[in-house]
């Protein structure tokens, strides 16, 4: 199994494969890490030693060709002395640099080999920015939360694009996702793939019992939490132009979630209105996703029920309904492709 694993810098993705790399070890499995950025560091002392990872950007093309072709090369061969292990390699599809964008990556750079799947570690501008203020390669760099968006964005995008054309899934992970998401998505690839959805907007009730719904649902499905980034800061953010567009990005990311996941459980613990809820399951329920909602109320409107597929009132028959899918996908060997 390789996964490839795209980010911006200073996403901070590292603590997210870290812990999956010590509970795969910890459970007996082979799984490594290989940072394709410091391949082509490795490569680019044989050019030249001054090169480090700040002054790659500043390369000419060709030259960022040959390093990423020997980077890749040497990745490959790694893979190939230990075929029984599984690997991460982790990387940027691309640079956002000076101000503008420097494509890296390209479906032509995985032809020695192709990952099973593709993750895109996303962070909120805002975590992205403290965290590399705080990186000496990044102190003397002039870049913004505006542009941290833009190239969050480019990331997600071109791993989309080299995905697709490789009949493989990018998965988008927030780094504060619970790390037995990507576990499950490497060693339990039979379970369904759920994107929980539930009002944020207008909340009237703690998020306990959701997080005690959700902790059972991980037990049978891969859980897509839309609540592993904050962007609660930006709700009152003084600059109308990033707010915009961090708004814009939310609404693309959730979609994304939801078009990765194999069904969505809406969950509605307390009558209040939520756009995003509405947006949702309208989203899922067009585009020929099963949408299960949680309703535990005696009354509502003809609306509630139009794109959902399934309506409960116990938070247990939806548990019991996604463990039936995942016994069914288990017996018939699916799952295991992304």
């Amino acid at each position: 199994m390789i996964i490839f694993s795209a980010a911006t810098a200073g996403s901070n993705r590292t603590l997210l494969e870290d812990t999956v790399l010590k509970r795969a070890l910890k459970n007996g499995k082979k799984l490594k890490v290989i940072n394709f950025i410091d391949e082509m560091i490795k490569s680019a002392k044989n050019l030249n030693k001054y090169i480090n990872s700040s002054a790659l950007p500043n390369l000419d093309i060709k030259t960022l060709e040959i390093l990423k072709n020997a980077a890749f090369h040497n990745i490959v061969d790694t893979i190939k002395e230990d075929p029984n292990t599984d690997y991460i390699v982790d990387g940027h599809m691309s640079f956002w640099w000076k101000s503008g964008p420097i494509s890296l990556l390209n479906v032509n750079d995985f032809r020695e080999f192709t990952p099973d799947f593709f993750i895109t570690a996303i962070a909120s501008p805002k975590e992205v920015l403290d965290s590399l203020k705080v990186k000496k390669e990044w102190t003397d760099k002039e870049i913004d939360s505006y542009e941290i968006a833009i190239w969050s964005e480019l990331e997600i995008y071109t791993a989309d694009l080299i995905s697709e054309a490789l009949n493989r899934k990018n998965y988008l992970i927030a780094v504060n996702e619970d790390p037995i998401t990507l576990y499950d998505l490497i060693y339990a690839p039979s379970k369904p793939k759920v994107y929980i959805s539930f009002s944020m907007e207008h909340r009237t009730t703690s998020y306990e019992q959701l997080d005690r719904f959700i902790t059972k649902l991980k037990n049978h499905s891969i859980v897509f939490n839309p609540r592993s980034i904050d962007l609660d800061v930006y709700r009152s953010e003084d600059d109308e132009r990033l707010k915009a567009m961090v708004f814009n990005q939310t609404v693309r990311r959730d979609y994304h979630l939801i078009d990765q996941s194999d069904l969505v459980v809406v969950h509605m613990s307390s009558l209040v209105y939520s756009s995003g809820v509405d947006s949702e399951r309208m989203h899922a329920h067009t585009n020929g996703k099963p949408v299960l909602l949680y309703f535990p109320f005696d009354r509502y409107s003809p609306f509630t029920p139009y794109f959902v597929d399934k309506m409960y009132k116990k938070e247990g028959d939806i548990i019991r309904d996604v463990a039936k899918l995942h016994k069914e996908a288990k017996g018939n060997g699916r799952g295991v492709k992304q």
